[in-house]
């Protein structure tokens, strides 16, 4: 009984000090990666649509019918340099219910086109909504890893560590940012 005590808290600290190392390679500051608008066909634009309007693409912000038109119509694109040999779009909803009220959270997507078809590689559906606070260095499987913040207040916000894994975007930790007056932040990981 002590060994298996013993064996959930080393295991737990472990998680933890990987979860810690993930935010020391973490800019304490905001700096916006560089992305440029993308340009998205007409095919390109009804296969997204297509695929947003599968159950679940939207995740928690319960877009059906009417406002998942609107949302739809209203998405904005740019290609994020997550990767050297592929070009990977941000799809961020515009206005509607895939917004927040304020207007700095929103749902996001990251889609890949292999051909013709539209790859989802991170969706609302895990988490990836708010905005893109940062974008490597780190990589996985050739893909860039990429933080996403979630605007709480004026000096905090939540932030969601992703890593590509070899499919799709997952999760791999998240934490609080606290920002002072020189605009300078602390990142706190969360348990």
């Amino acid at each position: 009984m002590r060994i298996g005590i013993v064996l959930a808290v080393a295991l737990l600290g472990s998680v933890a000090a990987a979860q810690s190392n993930v935010w020391d390679k973490v800019s304490k500051r905001y700096d916006a990666p560089q992305m440029s608008p993308a340009a998205v066909s007409d095919e390109q634009m009804k296969a997204i649509g297509d695929l947003l309007k599968q159950p679940g693409a939207t995740g928690d912000w319960d877009c059906e019918g009417d406002d998942l038109s609107t949302l739809i119509n209203g998405l904005s694109f740019a290609e994020i340099p997550v990767s050297d040999t592929e070009r990977v779009l941000l799809v961020e909803a515009g206005a509607g219910c895939g917004r927040g009220g304020q207007g700095s959270n929103g749902a996001m997507w990251l889609i890949r086109f292999d051909d013709a078809k539209p790859v989802l590689l991170a969706t609302p559906k895990d988490g990836f909504s708010g905005w893109i606070y940062s974008v490597g260095p780190p990589e996985s499987h050739g893909y860039r890893d990429i933080v996403v913040g979630w605007h709480m207040g004026a000096r905090d916000s939540g932030l969601s560590y992703f890593r590509y894994d070899g499919k799709v975007y997952q999760a791999a930790g998240s934490a609080s940012i606290e920002y002072d007056d020189d605009g300078n932040g602390k990142i706190t990981p969360n348990p």
